[in-house]
């Protein structure tokens, strides 16, 4: 399964905007009609999307130095990724087993600071689907 709504929304992290408060409820109520048990939906969260932005987020720190910082800070979009690039790179972390994207020591640093930057997201959205009706 792609999984895609999951990614989707949790890419929104690494945005300059996120989630508006408004969003929450709409996302909350298309994941529990897609996935019975929040902890399908945690699951993905944590195994997939937080490994695949560690990269991104190990790097992050670096653009705090100006001049490396111009470099680095043009990829994180301002409303959000688009869909092809998004199921392209979904695409890519879904050939290779989980636990063979976990060897790259940058995303090993990088996982509690992707952790950290969706902490927010997480739980608005955690507190969405719980509240949402299926």
């Amino acid at each position: 399964m792609e999984h895609f709504l999951i990614w989707n929304t949790v890419s929104m992290a690494w945005t300059e905007v996120g989630l508006s408060h408004d969003d929450y409820p709409a996302i909350a109520t298309e994941l529990k009609a897609a996935y019975p048990s929040w902890d399908e939906v945690n699951e993905v969260i944590l195994g997939d999307v937080l490994g695949s932005f560690a990269l991104e987020s190990a790097l992050f720190p670096l653009a705090l130095v100006p001049l490396v910082g111009m470099l680095l800070i043009t990829p994180f979009p301002d409303w959000g990724y688009e869909e092809s690039y998004l199921r392209k790179r979904i695409d890519r972390w879904q050939r290779v087993p989980r636990w063979r994207h976990y060897i790259n020591p940058i995303r090993i640093i990088g996982y509690p600071l992707a952790y950290i930057f969706s902490l927010s997201l997480r739980h608005r959205l955690r507190a969405a689907y719980y509240a949402a009706r299926a």
